[in-house]
């Protein structure tokens, strides 16, 4: 899942990139010749003027793949099933960064964040049921782990959803009205970690 969300946005960043490819060689700035800059970037034209070995700082473009991990804290959840979310979210969170993507943590209660220590102590202390002060989630592709299949209708194009389905009621009221978003429906019953590894549908 984590995989295909990063093609995806990869894509988008090849997209982003040839538009900006115009630009990305334009010269912010001159500044004065250090040791070890490369020859290619002295502006000839200034040094000779000023006498003193001018170099060019260019104007780059850098996109990012950012991977945002929703945990769907704030409805009712068995309890076996929220730890498994909590270990999927964590699992996932490490596998992006493995893979050099800008990975982010969202819970209602805390909003999006990073960085290894933080996103490890949030998923330790997250319950679920608890308040959402936070907000909605950001309106981006982001995977959304929830035991609420109707949630899905209000994620934004592009996400992808992980479903525990131990508790979903038959019936039309429990199924998304956007299935496209539906990505993994998780069985209790089969081992987690090669469920999160399959291919979304």
């Amino acid at each position: 899942l984590v995989d295909e969300m990063g093609r995806e946005e990869s894509a988008q960043n090849y997209s982003d990139r040839r538009s900006h490819s115009a630009t990305e060689d334009l010269t912010r700035a001159l500044r004065p010749y250090r040791v070890g800059d490369p020859i290619r970037l002295i502006h000839w034209r200034t040094s000779a003027r000023y006498g003193q070995l001018q170099v060019r700082e260019l104007e780059v473009f850098t996109g990012s793949q950012d991977i945002i991990i929703c945990l769907d804290s704030s409805t009712k959840w068995r309890f076996e099933d929220f730890e498994q979310a909590v270990i999927a979210a964590a699992s996932m969170y490490f596998y992006a960064c493995n893979r050099q993507l800008n990975a982010k943590l969202w819970t209602p209660k805390t909003g999006l964040l990073h960085g290894n220590q933080v996103v490890l102590e949030v998923l330790a202390a997250t319950n679920a049921g608890e308040d959402g002060g936070a907000g909605e989630p950001p309106y981006m592709p982001l995977i959304w782990l929830t035991q609420n299949p109707v949630s899905f209708d209000s994620l934004p194009p592009g996400s992808r959803g992980v479903l525990w389905s131990s508790n979903v009621v038959e019936g039309d009221s429990a199924k998304p009205a956007n299935p496209s978003h539906l990505g993994i429906v998780i069985d209790p019953e089969e081992p987690l970690q090669l469920q999160l590894q399959q291919p979304f549908r």
